[in-house]
């Protein structure tokens, strides 16, 4: 028995792929990076569309993404309060206009003209601002109360107003109001 394993090593090293030395892979090259980033697009009529605040930004030269940590998304809707977004981290892929969210994120908007706040919790989450766009696959609480929505992945339609669909497991709660 001995005699055999000691021959099957022989051979695959006389005969099997040589095998190779692994590569060490270099961080990327940072290219610009930003601390207590402030960033704000504007409308047509040169009002907020958007802003983007972070603790750091760091982008990537040879992979073209950037890096955010502790980013604050505020869309700004025509009529009503704005939605702000925060997560833990976040990634801007290439020059797409999809944002990644990492980590735990926490959807919040002050009570509109009916008087309702909204606060979503979930995490790692795709958002597209120019689009009013955000999704997940992972687990997700919608707060607004009397109601109280919970399930598995989500698409949402940011504006003036909320669509949004709990793609699974979806479980709903009402407060009834006297």
């Amino acid at each position: 028995m001995g005699l055999l394993t000691l021959a099957s090593w022989w051979a695959a090293e006389h005969f099997g792929p040589p095998i190779e030395p692994g590569r060490k892979l270099e961080p990327g090259k940072v290219d610009y990076y930003s601390k207590h980033l402030q960033r704000t697009i504007m409308d047509e009529m040169g009002k907020p569309k958007e802003m983007l605040l972070a603790e750091e930004l760091v982008h990537y030269e040879d992979e073209k993404r950037t890096e955010l940590s502790k980013p604050v998304l505020t869309l700004y809707t025509k009529e009503g309060p704005p939605w702000v977004i925060h997560s833990e981290t976040a990634t801007l892929p290439g020059e797409g206009d999809e944002i990644l969210l990492n980590g735990e994120v926490l959807v919040l908007r002050d009570a509109n003209k009916n008087g309702r706040t909204m606060r979503i919790e979930t995490s790692n989450a795709r958002v597209q601002p120019d689009n009013n766009y955000a999704e997940t696959d992972e687990d997700i609480r919608v707060i607004s109360p009397p109601d109280y929505m919970s399930g598995t992945g989500a698409k949402m339609k940011f504006g003036d107003g909320i669509q949004y669909s709990v793609l699974a497991n979806v479980r709903r709660k009402h407060d009834v109001q006297e």
